[in-house]
């Protein structure tokens, strides 16, 4: 299983997020609190810079190398302030069927999509059920998946539900292509007679929206051979409000819904002490909207 990360709000050094923090993403590569795994099969990140040459089109930086051995990752982390981050730490199993390579990092986002995407999970049967997928992907996107992972597949899905895939589109747009695609998969699964416990913990941001999915197909049913990790349903929490930063010792967001310009979304929280955190509840999707500089966050259940 892997780790996520996404924040949307004022500008932060990207270093606050990924490596100071007790629990910050990076330190989730061999120390996830939340999960028995090491995640070892690499770092990928979509991060928009408002200050940037076209502040639209995120940064994006993929490598197979584990992060917290990068030294070009931290010196960019020391310098980057992102308004937007969608960041991933890929976990797999020790196992020579396993691919390691850049085209499987994630975040995936396809070219001229602002739509990216990173998943937590695997589908089981997935080498099975892929090609009975293919009619609901729109070509351009088929042709451009270029890894061999379920979750670029799971992206191009959601790409081509969406009403326009190169524009940024309505949080109710992204939500319902998110719906469709789950239940395109959950249709193709029936087809296939595939019923093991498969997760789907999903997160979209475009620089402007963001929506994050707890799902899971089928939970609990387990077989010997799950992915270690996996006989729980996967978590992910969110916290909610300002000036993200070193606050008495922790860093974490202050003021709570009625002052927030800013949320932070993750697969577990931060820090140690969970005080500022909200778990997302399972089946169910947080969608983050904005209004200038607020932002206000919703949950939506997802009865696919």
């Amino acid at each position: 299983m892997c780790r996520i990360l996404s924040y949307l709000g004022s500008p932060v050094l990207l270093d606050h997020l990924l490596y100071a923090p007790d629990s910050s993403l990076l330190n989730q590569t061999t120390a996830a609190q939340m999960l028995s795994m090491l995640n070892l099969a690499g770092f990928g990140m979509a991060a928009w810079d408002p200050s940037s040459h076209e502040p639209h089109m995120p940064y994006r930086y993929r490598t197979t190398q584990v992060a917290v051995f990068d030294r070009n990752l931290k010196e960019l982390a020391s310098k980057l302030q992102v308004g937007a981050l969608l960041a991933h730490i890929r976990g797999v199993p020790m196992t020579y069927t396993v691919q390691v390579n850049e085209q499987n990092v994630h975040p995936f986002r396809f070219n001229n999509v602002p739509l990216a995407m990173a998943h937590n999970g695997d589908l089981a049967g997935f080498r099975e059920m892929r090609f009975d997928l293919l009619p609901h992907v729109r070509p351009e996107f088929a042709q451009a998946i270029s890894g061999s992972t379920d979750s670029e597949w799971i992206y191009a899905l959601v790409a081509s539900a969406l009403p326009d895939p190169g524009a940024i589109n309505a949080p109710e747009a992204i939500l319902a292509a998110i719906r469709q695609a789950l239940t395109i998969i959950r249709t193709v699964r029936d087809q296939h007679g595939i019923t093991r416990s498969s997760s789907a913990n999903l997160m979209f941001c475009d620089g402007v929206n963001l929506v994050a999915v707890r799902y899971t197909f089928d939970f609990g049913r387990f077989e010997a051979s799950q992915l270690q990790g996996t006989t729980d349903f996967l978590s992910m929490w969110y916290s909610f409000g300002a000036d993200y930063g070193l606050h008495d010792g922790e860093w974490k967001l202050t003021g709570g819904a009625s002052q927030a310009d800013s949320i932070v979304v993750a697969s577990e929280p931060l820090t140690r002490d969970f005080a500022t955190w909200i778990e997302v509840p399972e089946y169910s999707a947080l969608v983050v909207r904005s209004d200038g500089s607020r932002r206000f966050a919703e949950i939506h259940a997802l009865d696919v």
